[in-house]
């Protein structure tokens, strides 16, 4: 037997949707890991239904760093998903600034938009903030979108490849640009990567490590669901936190989505239903369990 080591995620709680912190805790307990949520709003579902609420919860983010200290918090690693605006961003500085030691593995999933189009809550002072944030990570998975943004690309970009290699090519640019910027061996997965060539349609994680850059890829459903970013960073932060290495993390990550939107496509589910991930999470614990 292992000690159950301790995850802090920031991310929001959407009562629909399975994103964010309903994802992370079902995942990350499923990987052996304790997630400590810190909530960063709490909304009646995700923003992709035409009727939600949001309540935005910046204000509380101070009362768990002091709560947390007070009460001698230690964490094995610490992620972090959605943040409502440059506020939150720097008071979960604050956050990371007394619970992250040189043994916390640090993961940012920087999310802002997705497609080529920027969240509702993206403003330019939020990727400035996100741009400082994620050059402190050991990990950051953002989406195509996101990595222009972190690195000064232009999302139109994205369109201009018809090919599947010099769209992975920009991805893998991108990816080397990111770890430059980070001054450090920093780990970056650029996550659904959209080839619809028409012979062979996948979509593609790139990973670059100190090992070099490594892809894989899975069928193409030409389909988004809510929440597959989450529950991608939430199967990375887990394997990590075990002692799994990115590329191995990352194929049982794409494995476990894939089975998920696979299932999810048969039954004609709503895309802002999010995916059918619970009848998988026996995938994740076996390939944890190999370690």
């Amino acid at each position: 037997m292992f000690p159950i080591k301790k995850a802090a995620v920031i991310n929001d709680l959407s009562g629909f949707g399975k994103c964010s912190l309903t994802a992370a805790i079902p995942v990350l307990s499923a990987l052996g890991v304790q997630c400590c949520p810190l909530a960063t709003a709490v909304l009646t579902g995700q923003t992709g239904y035409q009727h939600y609420a949001c309540t935005d919860l910046t204000a509380m983010l101070p009362l768990y760093t002091e709560r947390w200290q007070q009460n001698h918090a230690e964490f094995d690693s610490i992620y972090s998903g959605y943040m409502t605006g440059i506020e939150q961003l720097l008071k979960f500085e604050d956050f990371l600034m007394h619970f992250r030691t040189d043994h916390t593995f640090f993961l940012v999933d920087p999310v802002m938009g997705d497609d080529g189009r920027v969240y509702g809550m993206y403003t330019p002072e939020l990727l400035d903030g996100m741009k400082q944030l994620s050059r402190k990570a050991d990990l950051i998975t953002p989406n195509l979108t996101e990595a222009c943004l972190l690195a000064d690309a232009q999302m139109e970009r994205i369109s201009q490849y018809s090919d599947s290699e010099s769209l992975l090519s920009f991805a893998g640019d991108l990816a080397y640009k990111l770890r430059e910027l980070s001054g450090h061996s920093q780990d970056v997965i650029i996550t659904g990567i959209k080839c619809r060539d028409a012979a062979a349609p996948f979509i593609y994680n790139l990973a670059l490590t100190e090992n070099g850059t490594h892809t894989c890829r899975s069928h193409f459903f030409n389909r988004s669901f809510s929440g597959t970013g989450d529950l991608f960073a939430s199967v990375m932060c887990g394997c990590r936190t075990r002692g799994m290495d990115t590329v191995s993390a990352m194929e049982l990550a794409g494995s476990f989505l894939y089975h998920s939107i696979a299932d999810t496509m048969n039954e004609n589910i709503d895309r802002n239903d999010g995916v059918n991930f619970e009848k998988f999470l026996l995938e994740l614990i076996e390939g944890v369990n190999r370690l």
